[in-house]
């Protein structure tokens, strides 16, 4: 049986079950953060709990030539010889249980970094990051018309005062997508393959799709999503031209007072802290007409000159740029937005127990490893575009 050392200094037994994944989902955890978290340890002295169960049950992801201990082969885990490993109640070996934790614990170690640098960025766009456990969930949605356009009212005595504040609710369900990648071993990959080559090669695959997923989000989020029920920002909108901020930004140029006057555009609903848009349309920002640049200055100097602070300002000093690649993206389009009520995604965190309990439990030598999640715009109020003319 699988085994840990407790913050005590106690050697503890851990009886172990497929359905651990379930009960790990129901917490928001994977199955590594569960055992963890459910028998504490002493983390300096011994490693975490989920560290000791993988050594107790000889699964090693990394050599140790001092030890003489090798990267166990896939073969030790998913079909142990007789006796070499504990069998549970579901007669299974623990090392299959542990199969996939394993696996997507090394998939997160080695998830190379600048094949993430877009995911990365994405996610630090999203306002409210949810997991659920299920497919389905309802987003309310608020109708902020009337305490926007509301004002106070002088009242007689003893009167109510006038409603200036009503919020309805109306509920919009939306069903999460579950994405899977498939995993087959052969049976000569299954005495030669290490699970530390297949992690190394399921990261990259993963670190290519989070990149292309991320793309996509920001995509849809701009043309909007019919499965979503969401309309493109332009048609609702949300979009403008540099001419009707500035007649003389025609042309493909940016000027100087149609990029303030776009960043100052309902400022005081909204303060537009990310950008985004292509490389190209990035450069005709930074090239724009009219844009202050100080040369041959002496700041140390005492003269006859003043410069003023704007004391309220309704944009951010340096909003954050996101750089889109996709070909899809259109061209002389910057889309903006404020970060902090934006874009919402919802995950699905028991999207991938079915198949690792399939897995487990049908001795397969296919794995599928699901995920669900879904991004939409939280409020289109959040964002605002401006179009190159």
């Amino acid at each position: 049986m699988a085994a840990y050392i407790n913050a005590q200094g106690e050697t503890n037994q851990v009886e172990l079950n497929v359905g651990m994944y379930r009960e790990a989902a129901e917490r928001g955890q994977n199955l590594a953060q569960y055992l963890n978290a459910m028998h504490p340890t002493n983390v300096e002295r011994d490693g975490t709990a989920f560290a000791q169960i993988l050594e107790s049950e000889n699964i090693f992801l990394r050599p140790n030539r001092e030890l003489g201990i090798s990267p166990t082969k896939l073969s030790e885990i998913l079909a142990p010889a007789i006796g070499a490993g504990t069998v549970v109640k579901d007669a299974v070996p623990t090392s299959r249980i542990l199969f996939p934790a394993v696996i997507m614990q090394a998939v997160e170690d080695k998830l190379i970094a600048n094949l993430t640098i877009n995911a990365n960025a994405f996610d630090s766009l999203i306002a409210i990051d949810e997991s659920i456990n299920g497919e389905r969930y309802e987003h309310p949605v608020l109708n902020f018309d009337k305490p926007s356009v509301a004002r106070h009212q002088g009242i007689s005595q003893l009167a109510q005062p006038p409603s200036m504040l009503t919020i309805t609710t109306s509920d919009k369900a939306y069903k999460i997508p579950t994405f899977a990648l498939g995993l087959e071993v052969s049976d000569q990959a299954l005495r030669n393959t290490t699970i530390d080559f297949v992690a190394l090669s399921l990261a990259r695959q993963f670190a290519v799709e989070r990149n292309e997923r991320a793309q996509n989000y920001i995509l849809a989020i701009l043309n909007g999503d019919v499965d979503n029920g969401e309309a493109s920002l332009s048609s609702l909108g949300y979009f403008d031209t540099t001419t009707s901020f500035d007649a003389a930004a025609t042309g493909g140029v940016i000027t100087q007072k149609a990029w303030i006057k776009y960043l100052m555009k309902n400022g005081t609903k909204r303060v537009i802290t990310h950008l985004i848009t292509d490389v190209d349309t990035a450069m005709k920002i930074e090239g724009r007409t009219g844009k202050p640049t100080i040369t041959q200055d002496d700041g140390t100097t005492h003269r006859f000159d003043t410069q003023f602070n704007v004391m309220n300002p309704t944009w951010a000093k340096n909003p954050q740029l996101f750089l889109t690649d996709n070909t899809s993206w259109p061209a002389s389009t910057i889309l903006g937005m404020d970060k902090s009520w934006a874009i919402r995604r919802v995950r699905n965190l028991s999207a991938d127990f079915n198949g690792i309990e399939s897995y487990v439990m049908r001795r397969s030598t296919q794995m599928r490893m699901d995920f669900g999640e879904h991004v939409n715009r939280f409020y289109n109020d959040a964002f605002g575009g401006m179009t190159v003319a």
